[in-house]
């Protein structure tokens, strides 16, 4: 089975491999290093990289759709609350504890949700970015909320944030791991040791939003 992958290259002294959400293959080289050395290198990781495939794998098939019907539970900030369908043409909106939608948006409640978590996604990451503005010491970019498939978020090489919609529903520390994430990749491109110094300067604690991401990011979903 042959192991497609991209390098970036930078100035560390060792190589590391990183399986992404979305099952790309990321191999962070030292600039020295020569093609073949680096083929080589991830070969010899290659149990340990179709381990995680399979995971991943495995996770998206035993992931459950919504089916959008009174009862059904969604997450928002890390609570769960649940969807109750009213009659009419109500838009989806959160009160007393339930989402609340109107009968006739039931056939595209998905896109109906999908925007509203945006919508309030936007508001909640404006104001968790003004808590990093002191610790960052540069003025915060502007940032946009969109789809962004398996990725939590980016950041482009001109400094442009982008999050993914489906973080409103993970809990606010961890919504401030993911910025803190993404406002470290606007000094250090690649997961080099100064880019996690930088991401535990912004965030100490970060480490605990790390690993429940990793344990429940596949439910954060429609």
């Amino acid at each position: 089975m042959l192991i497609d992958y991209d390098v970036i290259r930078s100035n560390r002294t060792s190589l590391g491999v990183t399986v992404e959400r979305d099952g790309n293959i990321v191999v962070n080289a030292p600039l020295e290093l020569d093609d073949l050395d680096i083929e080589k290198q991830v070969w010899k990781k290659r149990l340990w990289i179709w381990e995680k495939l399979a995971i991943k794998k495995m996770d998206q098939d035993n992931q459950v759709k919504k089916q959008f019907i009174s009862g059904e539970s969604f997450y928002y900030l890390g609570a769960h609350y649940r969807l109750e369908i009213v009659e009419g043409d109500a838009a989806l909106k959160l009160k007393n504890g339930w989402f609340q939608l109107g009968s006739k948006h039931q056939k595209k409640a998905k896109e109906c949700f999908k925007t509203w978590y945006s919508d309030h996604l936007k508001n909640k990451i404006r104001s968790r970015l003004q808590l990093f503005e002191q610790r960052l010491a540069m003025n915060v970019p502007d940032f946009r909320v969109m789809e962004l498939g398996y990725r939590w978020g980016s950041c482009s090489k001109e400094g442009n944030l982008n999050f993914n919609w489906k973080i409103a529903m993970a809990p606010v520390g961890v919504i401030d791991y993911i910025i803190a994430h993404e406002l470290a990749h606007l000094k250090e491109h690649t997961h080099n040791e100064r880019f996690w110094k930088e991401v535990r300067r912004l965030m100490p604690d970060y480490t605990k939003h790390k690993e429940w991401l990793k344990c429940n990011g596949a439910s954060l979903d429609l």
